[in-house]
């Protein structure tokens, strides 16, 4: 098996992976993992042939792994060892201290074979909140960018400036931000997918009591689509909040770490979309 830097050329054949396995990626995904690092997303070939990919994204202090896919016809025979152990090969180069990823059960055992440890579950919800527009909420603007990013660092601890800029410019209304006495509270983002609206990220950092507002106000602006999105099982008040709200869970992965004995994460941290982009 030789592995090699995704192209552009590549985000047709990763696009009819995550939709063999279900998953609900689109272009704009992989052009911006590329844009963020050209250099560390990978394909699997064999005998020239396409099988597999997997990203590794570095944050400086801390890299994520994500997109892992095989051909099917080409799992349990060791490329999946390989092309992981190709982009921790790559994390380690870029100076990260640990590593992060989300697992489905089944994979498990491979991600604990290379020194993974299970920190938490992270859950997928969806469903249809019902909308409410709130005065203490309004559109997330340009101009607010900012104030944004040093809260976002704060609570996700990297900047992922391009991610949140990319998904602000691509779905401006779903763009949401609460402000308290003139001070940020909280911000949300949403993208339009196939069918329905991903909620990723979502960020408390006070006011925690006005969460339901800010999330009523975002259902009032996607046009009675459903919502889905992510939330850590450690971050139980958004847990709450969520599922009280009309959401259910549809499935979990494990989220697992290599290089520390434990993970804290922030409590502001209400809805991600992967680990790669929190």
């Amino acid at each position: 098996m030789e592995i090699r830097e995704m192209q552009s050329s590549d985000i047709d054949f990763a696009l009819s992976l995550t939709e063999e396995e279900g998953w609900s990626s689109i272009r704009s995904d992989f052009e911006e993992l590329l844009l963020f690092d050209q250099h560390g997303c990978f394909i699997a070939e064999e005998d020239d042939i396409s099988i597999g990919m997997a990203c590794a994204l570095s944050y400086g202090p801390f890299g994520t792994l994500g997109n892992m896919i095989l051909v099917r016809e080409y799992r349990g025979k060791g490329y999946g060892t390989k092309l992981m152990e190709h982009g921790l090969e790559y994390l380690k180069s870029k100076g990260a201290e640990f590593t992060l990823l989300d697992a489905v059960s089944k994979a498990v055992p491979l991600y604990e074979r290379l020194g993974f440890k299970k920190v938490c579950r992270s859950l997928r919800l969806r469903g249809r909140v019902e909308p409410a527009v709130s005065a203490k909420v309004r559109a997330l603007e340009d101009k607010d960018m900012l104030r944004i990013l040093s809260i976002d660092r704060e609570q996700f601890g990297a900047n992922r400036f391009l991610f949140l800029g990319s998904t602000l410019s691509a779905n401006p209304e779903l763009g949401r931000l609460l402000e308290v006495d003139g001070q940020i509270a909280g911000f949300m983002m949403g993208s339009r997918r196939h069918g329905f609206v991903r909620l990723a990220p979502w960020v408390m950092c006070s006011h925690f009591e006005l969460a339901k507002s800010i999330l009523k106000d975002f259902a009032a602006h996607v046009g009675g689509l459903e919502i889905r999105t992510g939330v850590l099982e450690t971050s139980r008040k958004s847990v709450g909040l969520l599922k009280a709200s009309g959401l259910y869970q549809e499935s979990s992965s494990w989220r697992m770490v290599l290089g520390k004995d434990r993970m804290d994460f922030s409590d502001g941290l209400f809805a991600i979309g992967s680990p790669m982009r929190g």
